[in-house]
C-alpha cells in the first residue's frame, strides 16, 4: 500500500503541475504531462489486483438434475456430477450432458 501512496502522491504533484501550465504558451508541456499521466493511472489500473469475488460454498448439486435438452428437445438432459464449477460471470455453473443425443452444454444453477 505504501507503494500506492507514493505513486498516487507523485501524480498528484504533477496533475497540480499540469494546472499551472494552463497558459497558451505550455500547451506542448501540458500535452505531454497529460500523456504521461494517462499512462501512469493505466498503469495502476493493471497493478491493482482484481475485485474479490463473493466468499462461500458452491452449491451441492442443480435444483432439477434432469432437464429438456436445447437440442433434441428430450427430457434426457442430465447433470453430470461433480462438474460444478465457477462462471466467469458470477455464480456457478454445471455440465449437462443429453443422455439421447449427446449434446453436452454449461448450465447456470441457482
Amino acid at each position: 500500500m505504501a507503494d500506492i501512496t507514493a505513486r498516487l502522491a507523485d501524480i498528484k504533484a504533477r496533475i497540480d503541475e499540469l494546472a499551472g501550465l494552463a497558459a497558451v504558451e505550455h500547451r506542448e508541456h501540458a500535452s505531454r504531462l497529460a500523456q504521461t499521466l494517462v499512462g501512469d493511472l493505466e498503469g495502476l489500473f493493471e497493478a491493482s489486483p482484481p475485485a474479490p469475488r463473493p466468499a462461500g460454498p458452491p452449491p451441492r448439486a442443480p435444483r432439477d438434475e434432469v432437464e429438456r435438452c436445447p437440442v433434441c428437445s428430450l427430457r434426457s438432459y442430465h447433470y453430470q456430477r461433480v462438474t460444478i464449477r465457477e462462471s466467469d460471470y458470477g455464480g456457478f455453473e454445471a455440465l449437462y450432458r443429453c443422455g439421447s443425443c449427446a449434446h453436452e452444454g454449461w448450465k447456470e444453477i441457482a
